[in-house]
């Protein structure tokens, strides 16, 4: 499963067929682990309970829909989009690994950035779309890379020792980012047309207030763990000089959110993967970093 999640990072910004393969290979490590051993990680039991009830709530507001064939298809992808979650919460072992995968994810950002950089200079309309093809969608990969960047300028293991490389990503990504968003936002011509495209206007108009309230819950579930999570790392030692697993997780939950009042960015395939694959690991992670401490989450 690390292998998968590594091929996961590494192709996360720019190749949705290699991430489907990723999916599926990291669906049959599991069925393979159920059948070698009879069980499955000890996941966290609190999460998968949410998970399903998500999962129970969103079938029955496609049931109620107008249109329930249609609806339900659309569901089994955001809940098959919803696995790589269970990557990092299941198989995470070591934050050494966690930090290998981040340089892994860090290429593939590199990838998308260079494209983007490349688009910059060679056409006219100053909207690169990197190696996505909106620029919506670019600008909420480089919303979760950025956090993640800063988080590798900060990290304590070895291989972060020179931090010259994150450090350069970081200002990358965030100069990358401003002049996408300015590209993006060029294009709206009223706030009504921006709304339109919100993703929490997109779940209540096809799947109504359960939906809604459903995914709501979810992320609001997460986002109390990763509360959870920052004030235990807060209670740690001072002298540890490392950046709070949960701090970065809220930043990255609060960026994507807070652009899906505009942009329907959270609800595409690369995006909620990506999305779902980073807040397993960094829940995975920071509950490492506490047990490494004799803390008890």
């Amino acid at each position: 499963m690390y292998i998968v999640m590594m091929l996961f990072a590494l192709t996360s910004n720019f190749s949705i067929a290699a991430t489907s393969v990723c999916i599926v290979l990291g669906v049959l490590v599991m069925l393979a682990q159920k059948i070698c051993t009879g069980s499955l990680p000890d996941m966290d039991k609190g999460l998968v309970k949410m998970v399903g009830i998500y999962c129970v709530l969103q079938v029955l507001a496609a049931l109620t829909s107008a249109n329930p064939g249609e609806t339900l298809g659309e569901l089994w992808g955001t809940i098959y989009r919803l696995s790589p979650l269970f990557m990092g919460i299941g198989y995470l072992q070591t934050r050494r690994r966690m930090a290998w995968i981040l340089v892994a994810f860090a290429v593939s950002v590199f990838v998308c950035d260079a494209m983007g950089a490349y688009q910059l200079v060679a056409w006219e309309n100053y909207a690169p779309v990197g190696t996505t093809n909106d620029t919506a969608f670019y600008a909420a990969h480089l919303l979760m890379a950025i956090p993640i960047f800063y988080l590798m300028c900060r990290q304590d293991e070895g291989i972060f020792a020179r931090r010259t490389i994150p450090a350069f990503m970081l200002v990358f990504s965030m100069v990358m980012y401003a002049v996408v968003s300015w590209g993006d936002w060029s294009w709206h011509m009223s706030w009504e047309a921006v709304l339109e495209q919100s993703s929490f206007v997109k779940i209540f108009m096809e799947s109504g207030f359960i939906g809604l309230a459903a995914f709501v819950m979810l992320q609001g579930y997460i986002l109390y763990r990763l509360v959870k999570l920052y004030q235990a790392e807060k209670s740690l030692s001072r002298s540890v000089n490392t950046v709070s697993y949960g701090m970065i997780g809220i930043w990255i939950l609060a960026g994507i959110h807070l652009e899906g009042m505009t942009e329907t960015s959270m609800l595409q395939v690369p995006i909620m993967r990506e999305y779902w694959l980073l807040m397993g690991l960094l829940l995975a992670a920071g509950k490492l970093k506490l047990l490494e401490a004799g803390k008890v989450e």
